[in-house]
């Protein structure tokens, strides 16, 4: 059988996954209470934001107007959606937080063209979403791909960021492949073999191709035996969008799409504001990758978080929820 993202996202593996004992199954994170996910919980505000480059974009407002700046959230992918980002929504005390789908996914317009998704367009549409909810100024929160958009927006529009928090981002593309590989390496040369045959037979839909994600997906990107339905969705959704391959390429271990050369550094020393660079121990963008962004950013810092992976938020959104609260909390 061969096997897609939409098959293996919902596995539990009751094995150890890689060669090390830090990463069997019995290591990871136990399962938060549900509730804490908070993707049943009704936005206060939703609706279509016109005027981007792209078209309109489904977005929903968390929290009362009237508070302190609100928290605008970029999620990843390329294409991933917003919901797998609702954990995010705690941060509603006091302030708004907007989650929103970006063009190509979820229920916002999709042209067919894929010349359409670039990192430049993205910003004018983040802008557009500003301006459509008549924000002043915003903390934009970025995970992942997310983590790339947020100071590209941050860089073009400095007087509308308060400031910014950085989740499993990195300052280049290239450092997801190079952590991808780093950890490759750890789960055994069969592992690296086999990755290595299948990129380059073309070959990656093989079952081998497909187990070695498999593991890479539970070690790295949401430690949790069992994953909720919602999230097994959000995957399933990114397998079938071609803007994910357009932009990224066919996998973490094969970045061959439109942002492969993406270098934000010379942008980043240019960022004055208050930046949060957030991370888990097991990330696909690791802690050495963390401070390679805050060595970059003149007001930054790192907070790691111990036996997490890519997807912190969901793993622990208690713990997460925590660190960017206080961090938001002391911008005055």
């Amino acid at each position: 059988m061969i096997l897609t993202r939409r098959d293996f996202t919902g596995l539990a593996l009751a094995a150890p996954l890689l060669a090390t004992s830090a990463y069997a199954a019995d290591t990871w994170p136990p399962s938060p209470d549900p509730a804490l996910w908070r993707v049943d919980v009704p936005p206060q505000q939703e609706g279509m934001a016109e005027g981007g480059p792209n078209g309109a974009v489904y977005y929903r407002v968390y929290g009362e107007a009237g508070g302190r700046t609100p928290i605008l959230t970029l999620h990843g992918g390329p294409a991933g959606g917003h919901t797998y980002m609702r954990p995010y929504t705690g941060l509603a005390e006091g302030r708004q937080v907007v989650l929103y789908d970006q063009s190509g996914c979820g229920r916002s317009a999709r042209p067919a063209d894929l010349a359409h998704y670039t990192v430049e367009r993205y910003v004018e549409e983040v802008e557009a979403v500003r301006r459509f909810l008549r924000f002043d100024k915003v903390i934009v929160l970025g995970h992942s791909w997310g983590g790339i958009l947020a100071p590209a927006y941050a860089a073009a529009y400095p007087d509308r960021v308060e400031a910014i928090i950085l989740a499993g981002a990195a300052a280049q593309v290239s450092d997801y492949a190079e952590a991808a590989h780093r950890w490759l390496a750890a789960m055994g040369p069969k592992a690296v073999a086999t990755v290595r045959e299948a990129e380059k037979t073309g070959k990656t839909d093989s079952p081998a191709y497909q187990e070695v994600l498999d593991r890479y997906y539970h070690a790295h990107v949401v430690r949790l035996k069992t994953w909720p339905q919602w999230l097994n969705d959000t995957f399933s959704e990114i397998d079938d969008n071609p803007v994910y391959k357009a932009m990224n390429g066919p996998s973490e271990f094969s970045v061959t799409g439109s942002l492969a050369a993406v270098d934000l550094r010379p942008k980043l020393k240019r960022l004055h504001m208050p930046v949060l660079v957030t991370c888990g121990e097991f990330d696909e963008a690791p802690p050495w990758v963390g401070r390679r962004i805050v060595a970059a950013l003149p007001k930054a810092r790192l907070h790691a978080f111990t036996g997490l992976a890519h997807c912190a938020h969901i793993e622990d959104p208690k713990t997460v929820i925590a660190a960017m609260g206080s961090f938001v909390g002391g911008l005055g």
